[in-house]
């Protein structure tokens, strides 16, 4: 890894991520990741009728209990990489707490995710409002007594 930049595939996942929440490659690299302690932490937000098609037998209808049926569900999802050898960190228990600024906040363990052979974490919010939102990350590695924390603003993108 380079001193001071992040590994080209961390890049790429947030352009991915980012993407499917409508948003460009640009704004991924400079706002939708963080590093804290010794890890890079990506974030991303989806609409939850983008998985709402899958039948209840592919492994995103199931995801968290199910697509929520509610309007205005989101699905958080963090990619967590070590930033000492650009590892994925794949047995962490990560929690989440998302709020409108200003307003109470909602706090879920985002579960442990495989799709197409990497793991991520994620879970639903309510988020009806264009935002802006606050999302609180809380990571705890196995064997670490304290967790590392980031935070996000996230707005929804405009129409």
């Amino acid at each position: 890894m380079r001193t001071g930049s992040l590994p080209t595939r961390h890049v790429k996942l947030a352009a991915i991520v980012t993407m499917f929440a409508g948003m460009g490659a640009v704004a991924a690299a400079d706002y939708y990741n963080k590093t804290a302690g010794n890890l890079a932490v990506y974030l991303g937000v989806l609409p939850a009728e983008m998985v709402q098609g899958h039948s209840p037998e592919h492994p995103e209808g199931k995801m968290h209990g199910g697509v929520p049926s509610a309007k205005r569900q989101h699905h958080v999802v963090v990619a967590v990489f070590d930033t000492k050898d650009g590892g994925r960190v794949t047995n962490a228990e990560v929690t989440a707490r998302v709020a409108e600024i200003g307003l109470s906040q909602t706090q879920k363990k985002l579960e442990r995710m495989a799709i197409d052979k990497t793991i991520s974490y994620g879970n639903y919010f309510s988020m009806g409002s264009p935002g802006p939102y606050r999302i609180e990350i809380e990571i705890l590695r196995p064997g670490s007594t304290a967790p590392v924390k980031t935070s996000f603003e996230y707005s929804h993108p405009r129409r």
